[in-house]
């Protein structure tokens, strides 16, 4: 399959035009709306993050690629922000604190990619290159995701 791709001239600004190419992925694969809400966020959460914390909030370039192959939807979100593997981020003490008492937020990327079937980074050429991929549902099944929903 040929790979699609969003340029982003300002990964602040992405909602409507990432929300648009991942759905339009979704709808080629086939994908369960669990699904799909998944990729979503976790596209849209990384994509904040880099906007965020990688460009400080001054805007930056966001290339996203993505694709259907027989057994997934993927994409390849590219920054040229500070190196950052969102692996590396510890959700640890927000979880432990209460949420009346936490500050707001800390737990989007936690959230994000724990929905995805796999997700990898490399930091390659001077480049961020964060891969997501969510598989499609077998035949005549479901998400075999959605009991764990609750899980969160």
């Amino acid at each position: 399959m040929v790979a699609r791709r969003l340029e982003l001239r300002d990964g602040r600004h992405a909602g409507d035009e990432l929300a648009e190419f991942v759905r339009s992925l979704a709808r080629q694969a086939g994908l369960h709306p669990r699904q799909v809400y998944r990729l979503r966020l976790a596209a849209d959460e990384i994509t904040t993050n880099i906007a965020q914390h990688g460009y400080r909030g001054a805007g930056g370039a966001v290339t996203i690629e993505g694709g259907v192959e027989e057994d997934g939807v993927w994409l390849r979100i590219e920054d040229t922000a500070p190196p950052f593997d969102p692996r590396a981020h510890d959700p640890g003490p927000r979880l432990a604190t209460p949420p009346e008492e936490g500050p707001e937020g800390g737990l989007g990327l936690f959230l994000a990619l724990r929905g995805l079937d796999h997700f990898a980074y490399d930091y390659v050429g001077g480049r961020n290159l964060n891969t997501l991929v969510v598989r499609r549902p077998t035949k005549g099944g479901t998400d075999d995701r959605d009991d764990r929903a609750g899980d969160l």
